[in-house]
Order: C-alpha cells, then structure tokens, then sequence
C-alpha cells in the first residue's frame, strides 16, 4: 500500500522551504510571474472554520470599545486566553483607531489582533468594513523577518458584527461589505486573507458572491479543472486521497526528519544520514530492530512515531479547503487527525476513522476516512516499517478493497502524495482494466502537483489525470530560486483549492435565508425568496407537529441541505416575514440581478 511518508522531493522541499527562518526581510508583497496577469500579489480564501484552528501569521476578532476587556469568550480560545485571568493579563502593544494589537505571550503565537465593531449601536455594515481596512493595512505595515519567504502575509479573519455587533439581521450586506475590504486589501498590500464564516449559511453566501465576480490568480486551464472538480463535489462524485504534502505546513516532519527524531538515542551504524539512503521501508525496519535490542527500551515503534507527530495547535489552511468539499468519502495515509479537525470545525462532527485493525466508534457515518496506515492516537495500529507492510497485504486486503471500490464508484482528488508506490499501482491498474473491460471511462482520478511532471503525467495516463498548478524546473537554478519557486507553487495549491472550494459551495441559503435579501437585486427573484422562506418555516412547523411529522421532518431535511445547517435555518425562519418585509423596504434595486445558477442535484454520498 501507499506509504504515506514516502512523498515526492517537491513536497519535501516546498515543506522545508516553508518552515525555513527567513535570510533577512522579505517584502510583504510577493511578485512573480502570473499566470496571466504576470504578477500576483494577495488572495482572499474563504473558508468554514474557526480562526484558533487554521495556521496563519496573524488573526484579527472582535472587541468592543474596551480592548481586551470587550472580547466576548467565544473568541478566547483564539487569543490563547482560557481564563478570566488570561484576559485580565493581555496587555495592548499597540492601540490607534479601532485597532488593537495585542503583546505577544510566547513569541511564537500569531500576531494577535482586535477590531472594535460592536460600540456604536447605529453602526451598519460600512462602518464594520472600514474598521476591517484599517486593521489589514496596519497588520500589512508590520514587520515581515517571521514569515515565510515567498508568500504573502497570511490574515484570518471571522465574520464581523454579525453576533454581538447587532447587525445579525443584515448578514447579506456585511459579507458583501467584508468581502469588498479584503479584496482591496490582498491586491492593495499584498495580503492573503482567510475569511473564516462560522455559520454555513455566511459561507454559502460568501461563496455565492465569488462566484459572480471574474476569477483572479489562476490560469485558465486551472479554473476549468477547479470547476470541474467543485462540480464532481456538489454533486457526491469526488473522493480524496491526502498525503503528506497536506500536513508539512501544520509543521509535521518530513520523512527525513521523522527518521532523525526516531534515531535519537539509539545506535544505528552510519546514524540518521545512512537511514537516509535507505528505502523508507527498510530505514523504519532498520529503528523498529534497534528498538528491539535496546536495553530498556519497552515503547514500539508505532509508540515512537506518536511521540514525534503529537498533535499540532493548528491545521494547514488546505485541511480546511479540503474539509469543505464536504465530500463522504475520503483516505489518507497520514497519521494525524489534522484532517479530522477541519472537518469538525466545519461541520461539528468528525467523520468516522476506519483502522487497520477497526473502526474508531466516535464520528458521523455520512462521512468516513480510511487511515491506510494507522493512527498517532492508536500507536498499535501504525503501519511503517517492512515487515508491517509485508504483514498489511495479507492481513488487511479489505482495506485495499474500499480503495479500489472508491476508485470504481468516485473520481479520486489526490492531493499532497506521491503515486510511485508499487501496490497503489497495482490496485489502480486492476480496477482501470476492470472498468474497460466493462466499456467504462479509463480515467479513475485527478492528481495535483506542484511541479509540471510530463513522464509521470504519461505514466499515469489514463487511470490518472496529473494537474501541475507550477511550472516545469528549469535547466539551472541557484538554491533561493528553487526555495522561492517551490513556495509559490505550494501556495498556488492553495488558491486552486479554494477556487476548487468556492464552486463545490452550494449558494442556496442567499435564497432560503431572508438575513441574505440584499444579494438579490431583482425584485421578482426576491418576492419568490420571500415566499420559499415561507415554506420553510410552514414545514417546519408541520415538522414538528404534525401528523406526518416524520415525513415533513425529511422535506425540513432536504431544504436545510440546500441552504445550510439547521441551526442557520431556524434562526433566519423565527420570523421571516418580518425580515423579509423589512429587507426588501431598505434593499434598492440595482436593476438587473445577476444571473442565478442553476441548481444541481446532489446524490447522497454514504
């Protein structure tokens, strides 16, 4: 099977290079050759998460007029506070405006920032985007020695005004509004802005706004394959398959690294750098002896494994971009639950994990994730060195077999692995040949690469589609060039999963949500909103009530699927007429709506 350490010399690099100290200060704005526009500065990427959860340089929540003493506790976490003390303990470094940066308390924190949004009770949503300008263009003027070279500054950013700031009832207006001051800030200083949407319904309308705006930063064969693969997404076709390229910018260690840390305080002839040259396989076969024969030493190697991957404070911006294709099935070969963790702040549930010796009992059945090669939390089921892998073909074939009835039944997205592994090729070989016998389409899947690879792209072809979102090496290049291209590459992963993202989101609960009525410029296109607004909480109440509750609860079911959570649904429908009536009397009409987009159907993904 897939070993999911073994990854290609472009991930490792680009990991390296991301964790690497800076040489000197770098400017906040990265240019390099575009795709089309020959340069590309900042980037707003849209997710459903948390802001305590993703990495990034800095993040920004919101106060009061009264500092730290004005941050509700639900931003807490974020700040690193987990007490009333911790709070009472922040001091302002730097305070001017609305803005407030925050003393850092460990130094390797984000930088951590407050926006006052919530002290004027006539404030509107204008007035929420202006502050949000302010703080980008302070954090953009920060020093950048602690970032990563190669790429902009990274911002997260929440959903502001929309809880204690009052302006719940006008949710359309402030993400239109946010989504206007982040733009200018990515292209104006060079940021890249996360919006973090909490609620699925701001996402859905977030996502919903992008959608009708040109796309920027890729080129035009990627956006056809983002819209191809967000399509498959919508509608319960894709599948994911990560490897270790999803977990190196959470700061997980690369192969070599995790060979380094394994050795320490064992003897092995010729020490890390002679396991270097070795098979991964024989490398992990190699420490699993030493192990063995140290005097003392009674932790196994899985053991061993856990202690090095531990669990990082934070997943990488692409668990989270991948986490929102909300696909139902997905396979990893990694060992984290970094993965796991985007998908429970997304959605509130973990998917359930499916081991190689059993199933985890927690998690939600509508999606599941299959760890190929074991779990850090259950260091027995870690599968790593020869003999392990030798052991796995025979003892856990099943497993193999979801693989290939995933591959039979989905397109398979694989993103941050290396396809060099002899028993992946054979599992893919077997079902293409079974699939052509039986007049099916060859191509199994979508490989995404950093690095434009045409042997294996004609290797693969057609079982597997390679999708380089860089360019091919060139002939000669010094260090720095190969750091700072492979950097830009990683990150251009990161834009094409959000494009992917952005039109895998369905944007329904612009309609079934009256809070979002002033998205919808055309008077008609909102009338009808209105009355399907109706119908939900009708349904709703029936749902509830009456004598076919459980068939009515199945309708609720199917309308909150469309547009967001229930949780979303009930709040927007406790009173809808009211909302709407006083949406449409404030909303102008600027003439011709836009387009809507034809909703697509999607089969229910077990």
């Amino acid at each position: 099977m897939l070993h999911e350490w073994v990854t290609s010399n472009l991930w490792c690099r680009a990991a390296q290079d991301a964790r690497a100290p800076p040489r000197g200060g770098t400017a906040v704005m990265v240019e390099r050759a575009g795709p089309d526009d020959g340069a590309v500065t900042g980037h707003v990427f849209v997710v459903r998460s948390s802001v305590e959860g993703i990495v990034c340089d800095d993040l920004v929540v919101s106060t009061d007029g009264r500092g730290p003493a004005g941050v509700r506790r639900s931003w807490w976490t974020a700040l690193g506070w987990a007490s009333e003390a911790d709070r009472s303990a922040a001091r302002p470094e730097d305070a001017r405006g609305r803005w407030t940066r925050l003393a850092s308390s460990t130094g390797v924190e984000p930088g951590r920032w407050l926006l006052a949004v919530g002290s004027r009770q006539s404030a509107g949503p204008s007035w929420v985007a202006d502050g949000v300008r302010e703080v980008l263009e302070a954090i953009a003027s920060q020093s950048a020695e602690h970032l990563t070279p190669g790429r902009p500054r990274r911002v997260a950013v929440p959903v502001f005004g929309v809880d204690g700031g009052g302006l719940d009832g006008q949710r359309g207006e402030v993400v239109e509004k946010l989504l206007e001051a982040c733009e200018d800030a990515a292209q104006l200083h060079g940021l890249d802005v996360v919006i973090v949407a909490r609620a699925a319904s701001d996402y859905s309308a977030l996502q919903s706004l992008r959608r009708r705006a040109p796309g920027r930063g890729l080129a035009k064969h990627l956006q056809e394959d983002a819209r191809r693969l967000g399509d498959l997404a919508l509608r319960g076709q894709l599948a994911l398959f990560m490897g270790a390229g999803t977990g190196v910018a959470a700061g997980l260690p690369l192969w070599s690294g995790l060979l380094a840390r394994l050795a320490e305080g064992v003897r092995i002839p010729g020490g890390a750098e002679a396991l270097g040259r070795m098979n991964p396989l024989d490398a992990a076969e190699v420490l699993r002896r030493a192990f063995g024969k140290a005097s003392g030493e009674t932790r196994s190697l899985g053991e061993r494994v856990a202690d090095v991957i531990s669990t990082p404070p934070r997943f990488a911006l692409s668990h989270a971009l991948l986490a929102a294709l909300d696909v139902g099935n997905a396979i990893t070969t990694n060992f984290d639950d970094l993965y796991e963790r985007a998908v429970e702040s997304a959605t509130g549930a973990r998917p359930r994990v499916l081991l190689p010796k059993g199933e985890q009992p927690e998690g939600d059945w509508r999606q599941w994730l299959l760890k190929l090669h074991g779990d850090a939390s259950e260091p027995d089921t870690i599968v790593l060195d020869r003999r392990s892998f030798v052991r796995y073909d025979a003892e856990q074939r099943p497993l193999a077999a979801v693989l290939q009835a995933t591959l039979l039944t989905r397109h398979l997205f694989v993103v941050g692995a290396s396809m060099n592994d002899d028993n992946v090729i054979r599992l893919v070989h077997e079902v293409a040949v079974l699939k052509e016998k039986r007049g099916g389409k060859a191509e199994l899947g979508t490989v995404v690469t950093l690095q434009d690879d045409p042997l294996s792209a004609d290797l693969w072809a057609p079982e597997l589609r390679y999708l380089a979102v860089g360019g091919a090496a060139p002939a000669e290049e010094t260090d720095d060039e190969r750091t700072a291209r492979m950097v830009g590459a990683a990150r251009e992963l990161d834009v094409f999963l959000d494009r992917v993202a952005q039109h895998a989101a369905r944007g329904t609960a612009t309609l079934l949500d009256p809070r979002y009525s002033a998205l919808i410029r055309d008077d008609d296109e909102r009338t009808t909103a209105h009355k399907l607004a109706q119908l939900r909480s009708w349904v709703e109440k029936w749902a509830t009530s009456g004598q076919h509750a459980d068939d009515w609860r199945d309708v609720l079911d199917a309308l909150d699927s469309a547009g967001g959570s229930s949780a979303d649904s009930q709040a927007a429908s406790a009173a809808p007429l009211k909302t709407w009536s006083l949406c449409h009397a404030t909303c102008t009409d600027a003439g011709s709506g836009v387009p809507g987009r034809p909703d697509r159907g999607r089969p229910w993904s077990p």
